[in-house]
């Protein structure tokens, strides 16, 4: 390639002053300036009429109540004329400058254009001098003193045959190509931004571009710094002012000093190098889902189908899988719907960088967030596209989660998202204070948020990765666009086990999110005066001055909080914009009383640490002690074993003795019983011969009775007369043989019983058993 074509594209508004510079500047490598003036009444019209090279049109207002949206529209479209005719174009303002040092411009374009390099981002840096220089020479070599701003990191200079779409937010101070994108291998190239040359000159210029201003642009907060007033201007001023430095040194570095991120550098913006620009997109949706993956692939199927089940339908899924390992794209890729287009990135980037790399190739003028392990609601999409279109001023609609587990049961959430009905009202101001005070209230999943917001805020910052929605909403609501939340819940969240949600309260999300913070809260610092009324008016500040820089004033405001990212927040902040002898010395002061570091605690957990140690030396000696009297009782316990061995030993031998004892006690009870029962019986027995012995006793008696009466009947008898007469005859008897005597005494004996008397003996008288012998 020898020395390339390039095309300019400019808007001028009353541009006199500025016109000389900016010839100066470009003419060397630019071959055509084609410049839209908007009405110019200072001379600016000549001058352009008279450069050879320039092409002048009229600017209009494509939006009639929106110069900011038509200058985008501008910016966006008109290049395009310039495909095949052009090898690079410049898209710019009168007042900023794109320098290189120490090479040519046309040089380093033919360079980059033979390294196939296609669109080439511009460091931005906020360039001032305390009056207009006169009309001579070039503005980068007169007016070198200047601060890296991020608002001025844009896309001013890139191929037309390979960029489709640019993509570009209101004041082109974001970005989004579309096309065979490749970055050039270093930052070089830097955009010298003359806009505040002069404070008078700047503060009247702005007064008058606030007129301009269209009711729409009000509206929805663009061109918000030209309504500041002088007072807010001044405080600007005086803090671009201590910030600045010479960009001249030697020892600058433009790619070390630019303000980061840089949008372009984010990990997954530009894809890789494609042969040939890629065809037209169809017609854009309204709505864009935006739907970041990395190892979801458990949850993202119903996080799609709850999509392709709402009841409106003009949207498409932009999927990004952020390096996935566990089969997540492939479950995107198993559903057959033209609305859904997922890109992979190579390796895990990080939340920030996915998010960033969805947005791009976003197309819908409504971009809806759902992570890939929820799922919306119905009606969702519907609810949220009526309420913007139906209310032009808010850019963000939120609505309410509804927490689920892993198996969609209700579940508990770690925020409290209901906190925003607490605030007293939805405006930039209670938004600002709540967000300064107490963090993020809002539901990033529940989100649907007009382009334009996003175009305004820029990219995520891809250094975040726990507070990079806060970080975007406070982005938002100091580009002026506002925030609204429906009280109703538009998406299930899921509350995954084992705090696997990035914003579950684990030590390293803790710590990030302390650190996050700090960072965060410098955002406030950059409020223009009139804004920190707005926001934080009637609110009284310590120390600071009313008219004290507004970095100072959120300072104070910052070190009444007790968590130590805002004493830290607060104590950094006053060292890099303490000017003065008084603000140098309420630095240290608040140096030495503020507990930026935490030291407080660290000191009081080193003495606390201390104590522990003493306590456990102490601990230690009563467990040598115990250890000691734990040995004794083993010891004695092993001494106790022995012992109730041997009492157990005995015990079985006593236990055997006692069996036997027993057994024989049972055999003598036996024999005892038996004895019991002989006794009984011979007690029986005794009792019946004593019976008996008494009977016997009585009949002896009676017989010895008889026996007497007999002897006394003998004796009476024998002294009877015929006792003795019959003596013959008892001698004759008892010579009768033995059985005639026999044979008598029975016949005598029956005599007795038939009662006949014997002869000679009469019976006994009654009562007396005596034989009565009176008779003869």
């Amino acid at each position: 390639m020898g020395r390339p074509v390039v095309h300019l594209y400019t808007i001028c508004w009353d541009e006199a002053d500025m016109l000389g510079f900016f010839f100066r500047h470009y003419d060397p490598w630019v071959d055509c300036f084609v410049v839209y003036d908007d009405g110019s009444a200072d001379g600016s019209l000549e001058i352009l009429r008279a450069h050879p090279r320039v092409e002048l049109r009229r600017f209009e207002r494509r939006v009639a109540e929106s110069f900011v949206l038509s200058h985008q529209a501008m910016q966006d479209e008109a290049w395009k004329e310039s495909r095949g005719q052009a090898d690079w174009v410049v898209i710019t303002a009168i007042d900023e400058h794109l320098h290189l040092r120490g090479r040519g411009m046309a040089d380093y374009l033919a360079e980059q254009g033979r390294r196939g390099t296609t669109l080439i981002p511009a460091l931005g840096f906020d360039m001032h001098a305390a009056a207009m220089p006169d009309d001579h020479g070039l503005l980068v070599e007169r007016v070198t003193r200047g601060r890296p701003r991020p608002a001025f990191n844009k896309l001013s200079l890139f191929d037309p045959n390979a960029i489709r779409e640019t993509g570009f937010g209101p004041g082109r101070h974001a970005a989004r190509p579309l096309g065979h994108l490749r970055l050039p291998e270093r930052d070089e190239v830097m955009l010298w931004h003359y806009k505040h040359l002069g404070f008078e000159r700047n503060a009247d210029r702005e007064a008058s571009q606030a007129v301009r201003l269209g009711t729409l642009d009000r509206q929805r907060g663009y061109g918000q710094h030209y309504l500041q007033g002088r007072a807010a201007l001044r405080q600007f001023w005086d803090v671009m002012e201590s910030e600045g430095r010479d960009l001249a040194a030697m020892d600058f570095d433009p790619a070390r000093a630019a303000a980061q991120p840089l949008w372009w550098r984010a990990p997954g913006f530009a894809p890789a190098p494609a042969p040939a620009p890629a065809p037209a997109p169809a017609a854009a949706p309204t709505v864009s889902v935006l739907v970041k993956c990395y190892n979801h692939a458990p949850y993202v199927g119903q996080t799609i189908k709850s999509l392709l089940a709402q009841s409106f339908q003009d949207f498409e899924i932009v999927v990004t899988d952020d390096g996935s390992t566990d089969g997540t794209a492939e479950v995107v890729r198993g559903f057959d719907d033209p609305r859904i287009r997922l890109a992979r990135l190579p390796t895990n980037q990080g939340i920030s960088a996915a998010m960033n790399a969805t947005i791009a190739r976003a197309r819908g003028r409504y971009l809806a967030i759902l992570n890939s392990d929820d799922w919306a609601l119905p009606e969702r999409l519907q609810r949220q596209v009526d309420f913007l279109d139906s209310h032009l001023e808010v850019s963000l609609v939120f609505g309410l989660p509804r927490p689920v587990d892993d198996a969609g049961r209700p579940a508990a959430a770690y925020n409290d998202f209901d906190a925003a009905f607490a605030l007293p009202d939805f405006s930039r101001r209670s938004w600002l204070r709540r967000f300064f005070y107490r963090g993020n209230c809002l539901c990033a999943p529940t989100a649907m948020i007009r382009r334009e917001a996003y175009d305004a805020a820029g990219a995520y910052d891809v250094r975040l990765t726990n507070l990079q929605d806060l970080d975007m909403w406070i982005r938002m609501l100091l580009a002026g666009h506002r925030i609204h939340v429906l009280a109703e819940a538009v998406t299930a969240f899921r509350i995954r086990g084992q705090a696997a949600n990035a914003s579950a309260p684990r030590a390293d999300s803790l710590l990030r999110t302390r650190f996050e913070t700090s960072r965060i809260l410098r955002h406030f610092t950059t409020l223009p005066p009139a804004v920190f009324e707005e926001v934080f008016g009637g609110e009284a500040v310590e120390q600071a001055e009313p008219e004290a820089p507004v970095p100072l004033r959120i300072a104070e405001l910052a070190r009444r909080h007790p968590a130590i990212e805002y004493q830290h927040f607060a104590v950094e902040t006053y060292f890099e914009h303490a000017r003065d002898p008084a603000q140098i010395a309420r630095l240290r002061v608040l140096a030495g009383e503020l507990d930026a570091f935490g030291s407080a605690a660290l000191g009081e957990r080193d003495s606390h640490l201390a104590r522990i140690a003493g306590e456990l030396r102490n601990a230690q000696g009563c467990i040598a002690e115990l250890e000691q009297a734990q040995a004794e009782i083993a010891a004695a316990a092993a001494a106790y074993r022995s012992t109730a061995e041997a009492l157990r030993r005995g015990l079985d031998e006593r236990e055997a003795e006692m069996a036997a004892m027993t057994a024989r006690l049972a055999e003598r009870d036996r024999e005892l019983g038996a004895m019991a029962a002989g006794l009984a019986a011979r007690t029986q027995g005794l009792a019946a011969a004593q019976a008996a012995l008494a009977a016997q006793e009585h009949r002896q008696a009676a017989t010895e009775v008889a026996l007497a009466a007999a002897q006394e009947a003998v004796s009476q008898i024998r002294q009877s007369t015929c006792w003795r007469v019959t003596a013959p005859l008892r001698v004759a008897g008892r010579a009768l043989p033995p059985p005639l005597r026999r044979a008598l005494r029975r016949v005598l004996g029956a005599m007795r019983r038939q009662g006949i008397p014997r002869l000679g003996v009469s019976p006994p008288a009654a009562g007396t058993g005596r034989l009565d012998t009176a008779r003869p």
